[in-house]
């Protein structure tokens, strides 16, 4: 079963998904919602500007006070977080 699309970009539930969705079973539901979630995710990244790591720390660099020794610390933070997918 496939959601249909509005003209707005919103998501529209018909009577007839809605009967669908009630007779799922709980692996069907999971898999309905894990489509949801996917189709969401894919929706909110495309909406995100993509920034890399160092247009990132080109913005901290202008921060005042903060040092070299303080500027790697921030970077090698920042780069495991781009390292790992989030949860």
């Amino acid at each position: 079963m496939k959601a249909k699309r509005k003209a707005d970009g919103r998501y529209r539930t018909t009577r007839e998904a809605y009967k669908t969705a009630k007779q799922f079973d709980h692996t069907q539901f999971d898999d309905f919602c894990t489509a949801i979630y996917a189709e969401g995710l894919k929706d909110g990244k495309a909406a995100v500007p993509a920034v890399g790591i160092q247009e990132v720390m080109e913005a901290i660099k202008t921060v005042k006070g903060l040092g070299e020794k303080r500027l790697v610390l921030i970077e090698a933070a920042i780069s495991a977080c781009w390292e790992t997918e989030p949860s």
